[in-house]
């Protein structure tokens, strides 16, 4: 694990008048080793510092991958409406081009990912045509809460490259077995590991014994091996 790192505060273009915050996390040496880079996209109601996602992109940073988190533009408006998909991903591409835009220092492989409305904008960036190495959904929100009919994955359909979701047990927008069925239909290599006792933003319900330095150690872990297997074992 790498314990020297910097993060760098940035502004990234993604439109005329329209600018978001970002945070770059830069390991120790870089750029060094495989080079791959993670862009994070947060969920909705919140912005790119949400406990959980800041303190998942600190650790990753320390694992040696180049990673940013971004606010999306309703989060840096302190809006609570997202806004549009197009705006969404427009912003997500962005983030990525902002992280290729030096190639002196730009990972050779990236990975898209997020949590919530994040990983549903990451998925939706791919299936559009944006290239990843692959995608990292930290709580997909497969449907509203408490309407597991309703499922909203057709982007995921047109998915090539590997994705993870990562999903706490207990997350009410979505239910483990659906997912489950779903990625049965998917043409893309996927992964599927639930959390147990967590809920959508990796909280832990009352009645556990687990601890939450035992689930963040959980999702770090899986997404190295993740990573890992996507870049052919390296």
């Amino acid at each position: 694990m790498v314990t020297n790192y910097r993060m760098e505060t940035i502004r990234i273009p993604v439109a005329p008048e329209i600018e978001v915050s970002g945070s770059v996390g830069i390991p120790a040496w870089w750029p060094s080793g495989h080079r791959v880079g993670i862009v994070l996209g947060h969920d909705a109601g919140t912005d790119m510092n949400q406990e959980f996602l800041a303190t998942v992109h600190t650790h990753l940073v320390q694992r040696g991958y180049l990673t940013l988190r971004f606010n999306f533009p309703f989060a840096e408006q302190h809006k609570k409406r997202p806004d549009p998909p197009q705006l969404l991903e427009r912003a997500f591409r962005a983030a990525a081009t902002h992280l290729l835009r030096d190639p002196k220092i730009a990972p050779a492989r990236l990975f898209f990912g997020g949590m919530g409305l994040g990983a549903r904008v990451a998925t939706q960036s791919v299936a559009l045509g944006h290239s990843a190495d692959g995608v990292i959904c930290l709580g997909f929100p497969l449907h509203p809460s408490g309407k597991p009919n309703q499922q909203k994955a057709e982007p995921l359909f047109r998915l090539i490259c590997p994705v993870l979701f990562i999903q706490g047990s207990r997350d009410p927008y979505c239910r483990v077995d659906r997912l489950e069925m779903l990625l049965k239909r998917i043409g893309a290599p996927t992964s599927l590991h639930p959390v147990q006792d967590a809920d959508h933003s990796f909280g832990l319900i009352k009645r556990t014994t687990r601890t939450s330095e035992e689930v963040l150690d959980e999702v770090l872990t899986t997404v190295d091996e993740f990573v890992q297997k996507a870049l052919g074992g390296l």
